[in-house]
């Protein structure tokens, strides 16, 4: 039997925004907005998977006050399917952190950033992230 593949992401928000990240169109998710996210290790603890993801992907390292918001299913390519499991966990900054795509080690898979709000978020409304994103900005 195969095991689920586990994923770990980080939302990062800032006051009534949340940081995304566009994929580039030649790898998973092509032109989507996203987190910073990618596959653990077998063994991987999620929370340490997740941050060195995220530092690989725009190199900022997350150190504390990381705590698990959500899992969210993957979906294969064609949206058909469920692949894995996303740990996602919520990152609250006072201010606006950037990635550094340029100079991060797997910087190029996204094209751009962006910090969005519930009305801006550049996503389709029945996405289970969206859905989690939308919950969090919420909160108070």
């Amino acid at each position: 039997m195969e095991r689920t593949k586990r994923y770990g992401g980080i939302i990062v928000k800032c006051n009534n925004e949340v940081l995304l990240c566009k994929r580039n169109n030649f790898g998973d998710l092509p032109g989507v907005w996203s987190i910073p996210a990618g596959k653990l290790g077998k063994t991987e603890n999620a929370l340490v998977g997740a941050k060195r993801e995220f530092f690989e992907e725009t190199n900022i390292e997350v150190k504390d006050n990381i705590k698990l918001v959500g899992f969210i299913n993957r979906k294969t390519r064609d949206g058909e399917s469920t692949k894995g499991l996303m740990y996602v966990f919520l990152y609250e900054v006072n201010e606006k952190i950037y990635p550094d795509l340029e100079n991060a080690i797997d910087g190029e898979e996204h094209t751009e950033c962006g910090y969005f709000t519930e009305e801006t978020l550049p996503m389709d409304k029945n996405d289970q992230l969206y859905l989690l994103i939308k919950n969090i900005l919420n909160k108070k």
